[in-house]
């Protein structure tokens, strides 16, 4: 670990990288109709741009991972954080909708490039264990982000222009970079050449460590699944305010938060792999439990989906621990890779349960409790007999 950073500023600082792309997503939601009016075209056009960050985000990770491998994270996350940073202030005066996505598409990219390179980092600096702590923590520090982004938004608009969103992404992103450039040290790391295809193609065939990138893509689906469908269930079909449904959002992503602390402290005296079978184990019988009372009031339902999101805080750390161990000279390339399919199967799953849509929850808890169980059954008879790989490539 460094000397001139304490844990937790390392902590505090990788988070904060993580969070820019959260609050890229979460922030200008409140402020689709007002951004529609102002560029003279409709809720969707605006709307689209949201696809466009994600698969930005998803070439940046594919473009930065195997030349961070190569050259280093801190010219890689310097780079992505300038172009993030740039962007956003430009989109704060763009004229036109289609000026408003390639800025967007930049903004996701520069994103991507930094963002890919916080997992690799933690695979720098810790191993084993320790690693799947340190994720624990990051996770639960970053996971602010979503919490308070919509409000942020909700409350900029109350007393600005929708502008003044994306003046305050680039206003916090130069804040990130100063104390990176400034205050956080230089990493070593395992360099490898640059050689994407090799590189993607050795995680791609790695079956030890695709079971476990799939199996925690699968069961993170589940969230995406309840992201893109969260305002039908609290809104329409329990008909909640405005108000309550970010209430109870918030309640949702907060028991995710203690159980990624949870995690943080249990690693300490138990393997990555443990933890992550019981949180998988226990995603899929909430899955179960959610498509059976699909018909129950809000206070059955509620809880059950509310820890069924709380179980990934011991699926994330511990998965992209377990992950990376086998890649210690190109992490951000395989880190990349959970990335794009991360949000790829994600989105996917979320547009199946929509394109579904019954105006009941069967689609929705259906798609939520076939992916966890199909992670679930993946994981467990794809890890028998692992042997940990602490700091070997295989």
């Amino acid at each position: 670990m460094s000397h001139t950073l304490t844990e937790r500023q390392i902590v505090l600082t990788l988070a904060a990288l993580s969070a820019i792309t959260p609050l890229a997503i979460d922030m200008y939601l409140p402020a689709f109709p007002a951004i529609a009016t102002e560029l003279h075209t409709s809720i969707p056009n605006i709307e689209f741009s949201l696809s466009i960050y994600f698969f930005g985000m998803a070439m940046g990770q594919l473009f930065g991972g195997p030349i961070s491998d190569a050259y280093g994270r801190r010219p890689m996350v310097i780079i992505g954080l300038i172009v993030f940073g740039l962007s956003s202030f430009l989109l704060s005066i763009t004229p036109q909708v289609e000026t408003f996505w390639i800025l967007r598409a930049l903004q996701s990219f520069g994103g991507g490039i930094a963002t890919v390179n916080v997992s690799a980092t933690v695979r720098d600096m810790f191993d084993g264990k320790e690693s799947a702590r340190i994720f624990s923590l990051i996770a639960m520090v970053m996971l602010m982000a979503p919490l308070l982004a919509p409000t942020l938004g909700s409350l900029v608009l109350k007393f600005f222009e929708w502008e003044i969103i994306f003046i305050l992404l680039g206003i916090y992103t130069l804040f990130a970079l100063g104390f990176y450039l400034f205050r956080f040290p230089p990493v070593k790391q395992k360099r490898s050449k640059i050689t994407p295809i090799q590189n993607y193609k050795n995680v791609l065939t790695h079956k030890q460590a695709m079971v476990f990138i799939i199996s925690q893509i699968l069961c993170t689906s589940g969230m995406y699944t309840y992201i893109t469908s969260s305002s039908f269930i609290y809104m329409e079909h329990f008909h909640l305010s405005a108000g309550k449904f970010a209430l109870f959002f918030g309640v949702s992503v907060m028991i995710l938060m203690a159980c990624g602390r949870l995690n943080a402290w249990l690693v300490k005296r138990n393997e990555p792999l443990v933890l992550l079978r019981f949180g998988m184990t226990t995603q899929s019988i909430l899955g179960v439990l959610l498509f059976v009372f699909q018909d129950g009031n809000l206070y059955l339902l509620f809880p059950l989906i509310s820890f069924y999101i709380g179980t990934l805080g011991f699926i994330f750390s511990n998965a992209i621990s377990l992950t990376l161990e086998f890649f210690p000279t190109i992490s951000a390339s395989a880190n990349a890779i959970v990335g794009v399919l991360q949000y790829s199967v994600g989105a996917f799953m979320g547009f199946v349960a929509s394109s579904m849509h019954d105006s009941t929850l069967l689609p929705i808890t259906g798609v939520m409790m076939v992916v966890s169980l199909c992670g679930t059954l993946l994981l467990l008879l794809g890890s028998r007999g692992y042997i940990p790989h602490h700091g070997t490539q295989s």
